[in-house]
């Protein structure tokens, strides 16, 4: 595939399931627990970057993840970027259980 050729916007849906699966496989059936929240987290990116350079995809990829316990306290976060959109592009998948809410952010880049 040509570098021309690379559009994030074909394989959007594909990692945000991709993106989901992983979330669940580390966070179904847990309850929010301080002391594991950053293992989570660092399990969470470092699976979603495995399995993208697995799949030889052609971009340059950037993960982040949140996770943080339910409450009565609230967050916002955003993000900004200059690139080009007509071959780059970011995914944000939510999850949320009883005890806590998650969200990663993948970015792809064209090289």
């Amino acid at each position: 595939m040509s570098l021309s050729e690379l559009q994030f916007a074909v394989i959007k849906d594909e990692l945000t399931a991709m993106v989901d699966d992983i979330i669940r496989q580390f966070l179904n059936d847990k309850i929010y627990e301080k002391d594991q929240a950053q293992n989570w987290c660092n399990g969470i990116s470092d699976e979603i970057i495995k399995a993208l350079h697995q799949q030889q995809r052609g971009f340059k990829f950037v993960c982040t993840c949140t996770i943080f316990q339910k409450g009565y306290a609230s967050m916002n976060f955003s993000s900004t970027c200059l690139w080009n959109p007509n071959q780059d592009g970011s995914v944000t998948v939510k999850y949320e259980n009883d005890k806590m809410h998650a969200f990663v952010c993948l970015f792809g880049l064209a090289p």
